[in-house]
């Protein structure tokens, strides 16, 4: 488990994330108007592998207008990592901050922007 709470800078800002949930092989942070969340989520393989995902989501004001506001809809955008590992971790420690840095570097804006857009 990651200490409680966990902090997210988002746009040049702290925020302060408590836990509020725990599932099997999963922990839940928010914050506490809800406004900003942390998900990370751990899985292993039928083959041992494993795989890790950490995601943040940031619920957004509805930009409808006023007189069709639907109450029940929620806008949230989000950003997702996910680290995927052989069951024979050697190569780990040294492979993932090299595919981390090359994928970081590859989703720039424009493929951002295609990405965003539907592109596959």
């Amino acid at each position: 488990m990651f200490t409680d709470p966990f902090t997210v800078t988002y746009n040049g800002t702290a925020y302060s994330l408590p836990r509020t949930g725990t599932g099997k092989q999963e922990s839940f942070y928010r914050t506490a108007d809800g406004t900003l969340a942390l998900n990370v989520r751990n899985s292993t393989g039928r083959d041992g592998s494993r795989l890790a995902v950490i995601e943040l989501l940031r619920r957004v004001p509805d930009p409808t207008p006023t007189d069709v506001f639907d109450p029940y809809r929620e806008i949230i955008n989000g950003f997702s990592i996910g680290i995927r590992t052989d069951a024979i971790l050697a190569s780990a420690s040294s492979d993932i901050p090299l595919l981390r840095t090359a994928l970081l570097a590859t989703v720039d804006s424009t493929l951002q922007g295609r990405l965003i857009g539907g592109e596959k």
